[in-house]
């Protein structure tokens, strides 16, 4: 045994932990923050390499107007212009999620047993809920679960994730945090975040619907964060046979790309405009009426998308459009990032 403690200890010293009589110190770097820990009866370390990094921008805090004007071409009755202030900054993951960052997220939540899953479906164990989280034997799904492990299909690794369900969004959001040392934001049982108070969650959440569509507009007030016209070729991944009025036509990829595929906003984020269409945490209802931190419904049947998609029309991608569907459903066009709110 000594022999693996002092093994151990060269290892341990090269890590940046101290030895002494009696006391272990293990010192854990993160940025600039040094957190100290002393933990009696070491004799071996095990190091695992956790889920694949996500990159994540910060959105100020701010006032815009939500909706489209009445000239605004295809737009619909609900998207009624009115003032909204987001008074607390937040953090946006630069890309919509991938199957890899899934996949080593979702791997890691079963060996907790905070899910379920077999070859056809991920399932929810938290709370009490057994919601299907991802359609595993979905048409498209480009992620497996075979013998206890997942995985992803070679190519499609940095392609966002598809079939993943609302409860499969917000369960990703919880596994994040809760891999972190982060509360939960839902609560499995009601899927509330944080009590109907998502602005105030301290974990990982989706993005309201009013900072789903501000962090999209990045300070514009026209159809698209790129102006009038959207192009298929250069700034977004949706049907480019379907343009803007009076806008270029251009490709039809006719499937998801790679996340990133198309240059940052205003903002930084990538894919606000097609790709895939994004779940929101809100249930979907009507709107209105200057207000700070809308909270949308209490309850519905709904659940909110934005965004538009790879098969979309232009008209569909814009940053006002809404659409819903409910929470239990999946396709190969409606994927999901993540926000937290800024301490």
């Amino acid at each position: 045994m000594r022999e693996r403690i002092t093994a151990v200890a060269v290892l341990m010293v090269a890590l940046g932990v101290t030895v002494s009589q009696g006391e272990w110190r293990m010192q854990v770097h993160e940025g600039p923050s040094v957190t100290e820990f002393t933990v009696a009866n070491i004799d071996s370390l095990t190091f695992c390499e956790g889920p694949a990094e996500m990159d994540f921008v910060l959105i100020p805090a701010g006032t815009f107007t939500m909706g489209s004007p009445e000239s605004e071409y295809d737009r619909d009755s609900d998207e009624t212009q009115h003032t909204v202030t987001l008074t607390t900054p937040f953090h946006v993951s630069a890309t919509e999620v991938t199957n890899q960052q899934y996949a080593e997220l979702a791997q890691w939540a079963y060996d907790q047993g905070y899910c379920t899953a077999t070859s056809s479906s991920l399932r929810d164990a938290l709370d009490g809920s057994t919601e299907e989280l991802l359609d595993l034997d979905g048409v498209y799904c480009e992620i497996s679960f075979s013998g206890g492990d997942f995985t992803v299909d070679p190519g499609k690794e940095d392609h966002p994730v598809v079939e993943v369900t609302w409860y499969g969004s917000v369960a990703y959001c919880d596994w994040l945090s809760l891999s972190e040392g982060l509360p939960s934001a839902y609560d499995h049982a009601t899927w509330e975040c944080d009590g109907h108070d998502p602005y105030n969650a301290i974990g990982y959440r989706l993005l309201t619907e009013a900072e789903w569509e501000y962090a999209c507009r990045a300070g514009t007030q026209t159809p698209f964060h790129t102006g009038e016209c959207l192009d298929a070729g250069t700034e977004a991944n949706y049907n480019g046979n379907n343009p803007y009025p009076s806008c270029p036509s251009g490709p039809n990829v006719g499937s998801p790309v790679p996340v990133g595929s198309y240059p940052v906003h205003g903002f930084g984020l990538h894919d606000m405009h097609g790709n895939l269409y994004e779940w929101c945490n809100d249930w979907y209802g009507g709107y209105g009426g200057a207000v700070s931190d809308p909270l949308g419904p209490e309850a519905g049947s709904a659940r909110v998308i934005r965004g538009g998609a790879w098969y979309s029309h232009a008209q569909d991608c814009r940053s006002a459009d809404r659409i819903y569907n409910y929470p239990g459903y999946s396709c190969n066009y409606f994927g999901f990032r993540l926000a937290r709110s800024a301490e």
